[in-house]
């Protein structure tokens, strides 16, 4: 059994009916809305709040008489990025967005395989309907923190600054919802992908500088996490913002996500190729 194949036109036109539903869905239960799309990220960065105060507060003061620094990183600084997380993890693409597995497990995939569209054009739409509310929380995030914080909070050096740490964080999160799509796609051989999601999302965080700065790491770890997507996708747009690195790096970060993107793209389409031709629709 194969998908059916739509004409790019009516494929677009579904992609746009199927994004509004998705957003209709996704903000019909209001607490529910507030605790997964605004609230959702947002503890772990506070969490590291604390664990950084404590650890600033303990260091040795700066023979100098200057600002106690760890890892190259000043608390001002620290805070900053804090801010940074809260604004920046809310555009990158969650691993609890996709139904896939669940559809897999429950034998919910055969009806999309009679229509005249590809199923990941779903798939799309929902990555679509996701990153564009969370570009709006976001964006009232940032806008409320900087009238509270004023300076103290996360202020962009300049505009070019915000166009490319937006840019990489955005391909970045297209990249996490191509892994997620993947992994959820071993649900036609395994039926742990929950724990996998996990793992996934865990690893993506880490990588990422999803708690602390990967420039706070170890040089190694840090050179070799910067060759990754997920440190493109969180810590670096945000040491854009703050002026840390520059325009050189926005080049570098896209000639590293850009190809793992492509490779990411065939590895799902082989995945998904080969899943469908075991699949038997009969759910577990």
């Amino acid at each position: 059994m194969s998908a059916g194949h739509a004409a790019p036109g009516s494929a677009l036109r579904l992609l746009w009916t199927a994004v509004g539903y998705e957003l209709r869905k996704r903000i019909q239960f209001r607490v529910g809305f507030v605790v997964r799309e605004v609230l959702g990220g947002a503890i772990e960065p506070l969490v590291m709040l604390f664990v950084y105060t404590a650890l600033y507060a303990s260091a040795a003061p700066d023979p100098e008489g200057g600002e106690v620094s760890l890892g190259g990183w000043t608390y001002a600084e620290i805070l900053k990025y804090v801010a940074g997380l809260l604004v920046v993890r809310k555009l990158v693409f969650g691993n609890r967005s996709l139904e896939l597995s669940t559809e897999i497990f429950e034998g919910r995939v055969t009806k999309y395989l009679v229509m005249p569209f590809r199923y990941f054009t779903l798939a799309q739409a929902r990555f679509v309907q996701a990153t564009a509310l969370q570009v709006v929380i976001a964006g009232g995030i940032w806008v409320l923190g900087y009238a509270v914080f004023r300076d103290a909070w996360l202020v962009p050096v300049s505009a070019a600054s915000v166009a490319e740490a937006l840019t990489l964080t955005l391909l970045g999160s297209y990249c996490c919802f191509l892994v997620y799509f993947l992994v959820h796609s071993l649900a036609f051989w395994l039926d742990i992908v929950w724990s996998l999601l996990v793992m996934a999302a865990f690893v993506i965080l880490f990588t990422g500088g999803g708690t602390i700065p990967v420039s706070q790491m170890p040089a190694p770890v840090a050179d070799a996490f910067g060759l990754l997507f997920p440190y493109w996708t969180i810590s670096a747009p945000i040491e854009l913002l703050l002026g840390r690195i520059g325009a050189d790096a926005f080049i570098r970060g896209l000639l590293i996500v850009v190809p793992q993107l492509v490779l990411l793209e065939w590895i799902r389409r082989v995945v998904w190729r080969r899943g469908l031709a075991r699949y038997v629709g009969a759910g577990m």
